[in-house]
């Protein structure tokens, strides 16, 4: 068994586990979102709607499902990453005062 850790690994700073877990994250989201909305909506018929000129095969409309609720989601996910690291830090001080 090893018992020290592998010499030549790094480790990651904390802006960037942020970063890929904020990726992974929305990219989980994305795939569940996908998967739920093109079971209900084909989207063939999605781009009729919006213009009847537009000629789209379905795996090219699931990719841009994908990555548009990919987008979204990191976007949610990054603003509440920014609002928790940036979240006034509460002190013993302030706990015991409340108290």
């Amino acid at each position: 068994m090893i018992s020290e850790e592998y010499r030549g690994a790094k480790q990651w700073s904390r802006d960037k586990q942020a970063v890929f877990t904020v990726v992974w994250i929305s990219f989980l989201c994305a795939a569940v979102g996908t998967m739920v909305f093109f079971a209900l909506f084909d989207p063939v018929d999605l781009s009729v709607v919006f213009d009847e000129d537009l000629n789209i095969d379905r795996d090219a409309g699931y990719a841009a499902g994908f990555f548009f609720f990919w987008s979204l989601s990191l976007v949610c996910s990054g603003i509440t990453a920014f609002l928790v690291r940036t979240a006034p830090k509460r002190d013993a001080a302030h706990r015991d005062k409340q108290q």
